[in-house]
């Protein structure tokens, strides 16, 4: 049997290369990979820890086919971040203006979902258990983007 190792890439097709690029090396943090060679206003591969992340100029602007809540196929990719840059991600996002739709924590799992500009829903996850997050911060909890606070549930 063949062992899969991971994911090695997701790629998927964007409105606007230059402005996605820019979603995801100025905001998201990532950076243009040297793994695999890019093909400026084309497509770009970018670093995502061991994987990579593809952006690819959509040559058909009249069909979408979005990382989406509902219906068949993709539904969201999720970044890891570490746990102690969670509550920073948001910031971060915020400090953007990008659309996020809520942030849970669990006590054993965190998730922050978010969009990128062409409506691609994304998430960062983080794992307070590996992070060796102690057990008084692991507590449930739901961001609201409205009032920019934490509340309990």
């Amino acid at each position: 049997m063949i062992k899969v190792m991971g994911i090695d890439h997701v790629a998927f097709n964007v409105r606007d290369i230059n402005k996605s690029l820019e979603f995801y090396t100025k905001v998201i943090g990532l950076k243009v990979t040297e793994r695999e060679p890019s093909k400026p206003g084309i497509e770009y591969f970018l670093d995502c820890g061991s994987s990579l992340l593809g952006v690819i100029q959509a040559q058909d602007l009249t069909s979408n086919h979005l990382f989406a809540n509902e219906g068949l196929g993709a539904n969201h990719f999720s970044f890891r971040v570490h746990s102690n840059d969670f509550e920073a991600m948001i910031a971060h996002l915020e400090e953007y203006h990008t659309k996020i739709e809520f942030a849970k924590k669990r006590p054993k799992s965190w998730s922050l979902y978010f969009y990128d500009p062409d409506g691609n829903k994304l998430e960062a996850t983080a794992w307070p258990l590996e992070d060796a997050i102690p057990e008084a911060k692991r507590v449930k909890e739901i961001y609201d983007s409205k009032t920019k606070s934490w509340k309990s549930y």
